[in-house]
Formats: C-alpha cells, sequence, structure tokens
C-alpha cells in the first residue's frame, strides 16, 4: 500500500513539475486576469451607460427650463431651434385634439378606451366559443 501512496505522491510530483514547466499555470494565470479585466470592463461600460442616460435627461431638463424661461424672446442660435419646438408642439397639439375627436366620434362615452379592448376581446372569446359549439 506505502507503494500505491508513494506513487501518487510521485506522480503528483511530476504533475505539478510539468505543469509549472510548460507554462499551464502561466497561462491559466493570465487567462484568470484576463477574465478578471473584461468583468471590469463591462461593470465601467455599464456604469457609464447608466451616467450617460441620466446626464441626456439632465440636459433634457435644462432645455425645457431655459425654453420656458426665454420662449417669448429667445436670442442668438437658439431662435430656429426655438421655432421649430414650437412647429413640433403644434403639430402635436393638433394630432392629440385629431384623436380625441376620432375618439369622441367612434368609442361609446360611458366605456373607457381600457374597457373598450376588453370588451373586443370579450366579443371574439364569445364567437370563437359559439363557432367551437356548431362544430
Amino acid at each position: 500500500m506505502a507503494d500505491y501512496r508513494d506513487m501518487l505522491k510521485s506522480l503528483a510530483a511530476k504533475a505539478k513539475e510539468a505543469a509549472d514547466s510548460s507554462g499551464v499555470t502561466g497561462v491559466y494565470a493570465k487567462g484568470a486576469e484576463r477574465a478578471r479585466a473584461f468583468g471590469q470592463i463591462a461593470k465601467l461600460t455599464l456604469d457609464s451607460n447608466r451616467d450617460l442616460e441620466e446626464l441626456t435627461r439632465v440636459y433634457a431638463e435644462i432645455g425645457k427650463l431655459y425654453f420656458e424661461q426665454a420662449r417669448e424672446k429667445p436670442e442668438g442660435f437658439f431662435v430656429p431651434l426655438f421655432e421649430q419646438a414650437n412647429r413640433l408642439s403644434g403639430a402635436i397639439r393638433e394630432r392629440t385634439q385629431e384623436i380625441d375627436a376620432l375618439k369622441a366620434q367612434h368609442l361609446d362615452p360611458a366605456q373607457s378606451t381600457a374597457d373598450q379592448g376588453f370588451a373586443d376581446f370579450d366579443a371574439v372569446v364569445s364567437q370563437a366559443e359559439h363557432e367551437a359549439a356548431e362544430k
């Protein structure tokens, strides 16, 4: 039994020596280091993207506040931008009025839009059940 243990110890020592001499340990260490680096890159990228989204939101808020403050008398290079913002706001307002008119014309005022979707779903289910019963 002692010979078996000696053989295992000898084999383990030779395997360790071969791994050390062949650079397997170095390759493993380098791979682990690269994996940690890529993990850190991913974390930093996510953090940067989160901060970029927050910065974009802050810029938008600054722009909105400035627009509200200088709406009546824009100056310099802001004039065409203010005109564009006013034109887009007007187009949105017109579409919203058209949507409201279409809703008033085509939807039952006693039934909300959400309820209308459920009513349509219920009608489809009832129709399908009726057709299945006939077959």
